[in-house]
Parts: C-alpha cells; sequence; structure tokens
C-alpha cells in the first residue's frame, strides 16, 4: 500500500469519525427542533410500523401554535427571566473574583499559595449534593439570626453557583495568566503603572479568551443547575430548568410544546457560545496546557 492510498484512507476514516460524532450530538436537538413545528398528534401517532404514520424530519404541516403557547400552561418566560438575571450575575461574579485569585496565584508568592491551591482543588472532589443540606442550613442561619434572606433570592442563588463554580475558573485563569509573560507587567510598571493599573490596563486585555471560557462556563452551569434550584427558590426566583421540570409534568402528553419550550430556553446559551466561540476555545486550549 502507497504513502499516497494510506494518506487517502486516514483522510476517509477522519471524515466517517466526524460525520458520526456530528450525527449522534445533533441528531436529537435536529429532531427537537423538527417536532417543535409539528402539531401534537403528528408526534405521538408516529409509527415505523404503519404506512404514512412514519416519523419524518420534516414536518408534514408546519405550524407555530406551540411557541405561541409555550408560556400558557406554565410561566416559562418569567422562569427565562429568572434565570437571565442569576445566570448573568454567576458569570460577572465569578468573572471578577476569579480574576483577582487568579491574578494573585500567578503573580505574587505568600505564605499558603499551594495549599490554597490544593484547598480549591479538593472541593471538586466532593459531588455537589453533598453540599445541598449545609447550604439550606446555612440560608435558614442568615435568615433567622442575622436577618438576611438567602432563600428564594437572586443574591442566594448567585452566591451558590458562584461558589460552585469559582474552583474551575480560579485556576484555568491562574493556568492562563502564567502563560502571560511577566515581562509585561514590568514594563507597564516602568511606564508609570501600579500593580493594579498593569492588571486592568495591560493584563486583563490580553486575557481576553480566558475570561471568555470562564464566563460560558460560569453562565452555563448557573443555566442548567436543577439540583440546589429545586431546595433554595421559591415562586419568585424559580429558574427556567425547574420551569421546564414543571412544564414537563403540566404537559405530560404535550411533546411538541416541550420541544418548543426546550428550544426557547436553549436560545440564550447558543447566542452566547456561538458570538463568543473563537474566545471560548482559545481559552479553554490555554487553560488547560499552560502552568
Amino acid at each position: 500500500m502507497t504513502f499516497k492510498t494510506r494518506q487517502t484512507i486516514n483522510q476517509i476514516l477522519v471524515y466517517l469519525g466526524v460525520f458520526v460524532v456530528l450525527v449522534a450530538v445533533l441528531g436529537p436537538y435536529m429532531w427537537m427542533v423538527s417536532g417543535s413545528f409539528k402539531d401534537n398528534l403528528e408526534v405521538q401517532a408516529s409509527d415505523v410500523t404503519k404506512k404514512g404514520l412514519e416519523p419524518s424530519w420534516i414536518p408534514r404541516k408546519i405550524i407555530f401554535d406551540n411557541y405561541r403557547d409555550v408560556n400558557k400552561t406554565v410561566r416559562i418566560l418569567d422562569y427565562f427571566k429568572n434565570s437571565i438575571i442569576i445566570s448573568v450575575g454567576t458569570m460577572f461574579t465569578s468573572i471578577v473574583i476569579s480574576i483577582l485569585a487568579g491574578y494573585g496565584l500567578s503573580r505574587f508568592r505568600f505564605k499558603g499559595k499551594n495549599l490554597f491551591t490544593v484547598a480549591v482543588l479538593s472541593t471538586q472532589m466532593f459531588p455537589g449534593i453533598a453540599f445541598l443540606i449545609p447550604y439550606f442550613i446555612l440560608f435558614s442561619f442568615f435568615n433567622r439570626n442575622l436577618g438576611i434572606p438567602l432563600k428564594d433570592t437572586y443574591l442566594g442563588m448567585i452566591i451558590t453557583y458562584t461558589s460552585f463554580a469559582l474552583p474551575f475558573c480560579i485556576l484555568m485563569l491562574r493556568n492562563f495568566l502564567d502563560s502571560v509573560p511577566f515581562e509585561i507587567d514590568e514594563q507597564a510598571q516602568i511606564d508609570g503603572c501600579t500593580k493594579t493599573g498593569a492588571l486592568f490596563r495591560v493584563i486583563i486585555p490580553l486575557s481576553t479568551p480566558g475570561i471568555a471560557a470562564v464566563g460560558i462556563y460560569s453562565f452555563i452551569m448557573a443555566w442548567n443547575e436543577i439540583l440546589f434550584a429545586s431546595v433554595l427558590t421559591g415562586r419568585e426566583t424559580k429558574p427556567v430548568s425547574m420551569g421546564l421540570l414543571e412544564y414537563i409534568t403540566a404537559q405530560a402528553s404535550r411533546w411538541a410544546q416541550m420541544m418548543a419550550a426546550c428550544i426557547v430556553v436553549s436560545i440564550p446559551v447558543l447566542i452566547l457560545f456561538t458570538a463568543m466561540q473563537k474566545q471560548i476555545v482559545e481559552g479553554l486550549v490555554s487553560g488547560a496546557t499552560k502552568g
């Protein structure tokens, strides 16, 4: 077998692998999009064994009623607003704290630095459910003894989700900032910047990919979380993940409407990821390989 033949076979195998992955990943989503434009009867009556009722990618009759009625049975758009507030708040809080902590770990030497890094890493060893009861007790304590309501508030959920996002965000930004030469800090200070000024005027602009990566990570983590939301939120702050669960319970036999609701709540993440995908990929690669 010649080199050119082996190269051609390898290319075919690569393209075949990519195609299989795309089908496995995108297939369910494309079916959900297709189903959201179908009549509920068409979705329920689909039967691969009967002629004329075979499921198809293209709806027999395209309808938009599923999107029009998405907020009728369940206040999904109100939950959508709650999730936006909580997720954006988590994203900005995580970015601010992880930039400061990551910069400190990357640029300064202090006693207990390695211990702090290990402690941050060790928090990832425990399953999230192990913190559920402690958080509930802590929120109750703050409300009862200090008069600070955290349960069923945006602030409480932002604090909760930020605490889970920070370990990954801090260590990733630390690794990313390690790849920025120290000489840049020194040059900025020679030009008259303080260490803080160098951080905000020079280092942060150079760290945009890493910041974008931790931002989208914390946003998606807060957007998708449901376990803590089911215990720590109430009627006023229930996020869209809980709204979808409520929607599925209320619309147990209306698959088309459920698919439309899923499409609606996935739009912010799709827009955010599409707009920042270049920075996210660059930040993830740099943060994972530099250290």
